[in-house]
């Protein structure tokens, strides 16, 4: 007779741990179906559209750093390049 009640109390207990996983995997189920789509465009996140920045014949570099975007244009290069020119005419003239 005890044997009986052992029996029965162990198939209770795999069914009760059946049902258990069963509504654990119907849980995991529904939080992964209620994730968010990042490609999809919404209109709290900003910067949805960067890759336009690619066609832009102007734009020669851009990129995010904390949260900022940074573009690097034509005219900043430009800019650059004349204040290399004129930081190695500065070292010319204190060298004569």
């Amino acid at each position: 007779m005890t044997s009986e009640k052992t029996i029965k109390t162990q198939l209770k207990m795999i069914i009760y741990g059946c049902i258990a996983l069963l509504f654990c995997g119907l849980c995991l189920n529904a939080v992964s179906s209620n994730n968010v789509n990042v490609t999809e465009e919404d209109p709290d996140i900003p910067c949805q559209n960067l890759d336009v920045l690619d066609s832009v014949k102007e734009i020669l570099h851009w990129e995010i750093i904390n949260d900022t975007l940074h573009i690097y244009t034509k005219k900043d290069e430009k800019r650059d390049e004349y204040e290399r020119w004129k930081y190695i005419q500065s070292l010319e003239n204190e060298n004569y």
